[in-house]
């Protein structure tokens, strides 16, 4: 993206801005706070929709809308531009627990160019091709039975390495069955998830074909739990194996260490090997992933130092959801065989200083000793730089639920490669039916 181009695009998003007065909050992930707003994995299955909701119908039945609009502008690392404006979101209704035992619920979803020239494909707003997407996502029935519930069909997981994906115009969605709950806070899953579609798609593909084993047809047996502690602290432990690609342990956890009324410091750590099953379609291959991190927060600001090192062997692979890394910002997420990696980010919640719901993050990232798994061969080393800012209407406002969203990358390779830019400017809509 060129100077000009970059300054208009600014403009027109300032201008958009502060004609509307909407954004949204900044979120955890992407690099910055991690384990702060991990999901929930309840007793009762949650589904996207206004937690204002409050109407009285039948069976408890209750509307789910969502609007959103997606802007997505790149210049890649081969120069190569990718482009594309989309309109849509998701529909649905669900009911509540009939008899306190059943429950049913159905979500589809679309995302319609708006615009999108063909020669500048690839933003994931779209299918292949700039086509459109509309799908029935989300069809499901829930039983619950002692405070546990099985769901079957349809569904959304929320599981390291197995998620929404929710950054494009619609989340990844998981067939399957799923038993989960929350005995004494610790929030548990098991179960086996066949197929999934994933964000740019609207079909739903064996897990094993979406990691690349075309001959296959294998589902994922899944199990994880989350344990709480102290105020926001966690550890999480999963297992995911699905045959004919690799399986995946994973563990994570975060200590807070509370100073003062104003100051609460937080350490974490998280690690996850990777090892090849049945090796004869994505072959044989052994992996790890391990990252510290350190946190402080003090009022409105949270200041973040993180570090990562991937296994010598092969990248990580994340086929199935967003990569959990630290360093998993925009466009990279510094994963690669070989590759040590850090990350200096900060967040502030500009509430009291500008307004309330307005807030920001900056983080920037660096890795080095990266290798191409299947030469050997060095890589060049890389740096990325991302900004974001969102503003959300607050709590009792007329457009409570209406947030938008500016985010900036820059990464650049040595070598000679031509700065890869990318910029996303999304509006989001929660609508809450009282």
């Amino acid at each position: 993206m060129n100077g000009k181009r970059l300054r208009l695009t600014l403009h027109c998003i300032a201008a958009a801005i502060a004609a509307t007065g909407v954004a949204r909050p900044a979120s955890a992930g992407n690099g910055t706070v991690p384990g702060y707003g991990l999901g929930d994995q309840t007793i009762q299955y949650q589904q996207n929709g206004s937690p204002n909701t409050k109407v009285d119908w039948p069976y408890g039945l209750t509307p789910i809308l969502h609007l959103r609009t997606f802007y997505f502008d790149a210049d890649t690392l081969t120069d190569t531009r990718q482009e594309a404006w989309a309109i849509g979101g998701w529909a649905g209704l669900r009911t509540g627990f009939i008899s306190d035992v059943f429950q049913v619920g159905v979500t589809g979803y679309t995302s319609q160019k708006l615009y999108g020239p063909e020669d500048r494909d690839g933003t994931k707003l779209l299918r292949t091709g700039q086509e459109q997407i509309t799908v029935l996502g989300e069809a499901y029935g829930a039983v619950k039975f002692l405070d546990q519930t099985f769901i079957g069909y349809r569904q959304l997981v929320n599981r390291p390495f197995i998620d929404q994906n929710d950054t494009r115009m619609v989340p990844h969605v998981f067939e399957g069955y799923t038993l989960r709950g929350a005995p004494d806070g610790w929030q548990y899953m098991v179960g086996y998830l066949t197929k999934v579609k994933v964000r740019d798609s609207d079909q739903f593909k064996w897990f094993s074909q979406q990691a690349g084993a075309a001959n296959s047809q294998e589902g994922m047996i899944i199990a994880g739990v989350t344990i709480p502690f102290l105020k926001s602290g966690f550890v999480r432990l999963d297992e995911q194996y699905v045959k004919d690609t690799f399986n995946t342990v994973y563990i994570d956890g975060l200590y807070p260490i509370p100073y003062d009324q104003d100051t609460t410091f937080a350490v974490g750590a998280q690690y996850y090997p990777q090892d090849a099953v049945s090796g004869k379609q994505l072959g044989d291959f052994k992996t790890w992933g391990a990252g510290v991190t350190g946190l402080m927060t003090w009022r409105e600001l949270t200041l973040q130092l993180a570090y990562t090192q991937t296994g010598n062997e092969h990248d990580t692979l994340n086929p199935w959801g967003d990569h959990v890394s630290y360093l998993n910002l925009m466009q990279v997420a510094f994963n690669t065989a070989g590759e040590q990696g850090w990350l200096v980010g900060a967040a502030y919640d500009f509430g009291k200083l500008v307004t309330p719901g307005l807030t920001g993050i900056v983080n920037y990232a660096q890795g080095s000793s990266r290798r191409d798994f299947t030469t050997g061969d060095g890589l060049p080393n890389r740096n990325e730089t991302n900004i974001r800012l969102d503003y959300a209407f607050p709590k009792g406002h007329v457009l409570e639920g209406f947030s938008a969203t500016f985010r900036y990358s820059w990464l650049h390779q040595d070598g000679g490669s031509p700065t890869a830019t990318q910029l996303r400017a999304y509006l989001n809509y929660e609508i809450p039916f009282r």
